[in-house]
């Protein structure tokens, strides 16, 4: 009985020194906490806004915006030193974000999302910028 009181204190104790560091660790960050997530939650109320998510969508999304911030944030760190893979890496989890965000939202959320695309390009005046 007392090995089992004994080892609840110790166990206790032992958990309220961690959370007490980890109280520290977010206490050193300005925003308080970690900032790809903050971000990804900013993101995501954002979009939630602007194209009416649901409660499966909000969880969804907030995941893989949490993904391609942390990943940017990686890129960016890896590659500063290489423009060129940089663009090739941030192309590539750009159109992954694109193909997860097609898995979860439905076309006019998309559509949305992407905003007013060009139907037709702009007719060239064929006196503009020639010889004539």
């Amino acid at each position: 009985m007392k090995a089992l009181l004994l080892t609840l204190i110790l166990l206790g104790g032992l958990g309220s020194m961690a959370q007490a560091q980890m109280k520290e660790y977010h206490a050193e960050r300005p925003e308080g906490g970690n900032p790809t997530i903050a971000q990804a939650e900013a993101l995501t109320r954002l979009m939630t806004a602007q194209l009416k998510l649901n409660e499966g969508q909000v969880a969804r999304l907030h995941r893989v915006n949490a993904i391609k911030l942390a990943q940017t944030d990686d890129i960016q760190w890896q590659y500063h030193e290489n423009p060129a893979q940089m663009r090739q890496a941030l192309s590539e989890l750009q159109s992954y974000y694109d193909s997860e965000c097609s898995r979860i939202l439905t076309p006019s959320q998309l559509s949305l999302m992407r905003g007013p695309q060009p139907t037709e390009p702009a007719p060239v005046s064929d006196t503009e910028g020639g010889l004539g």
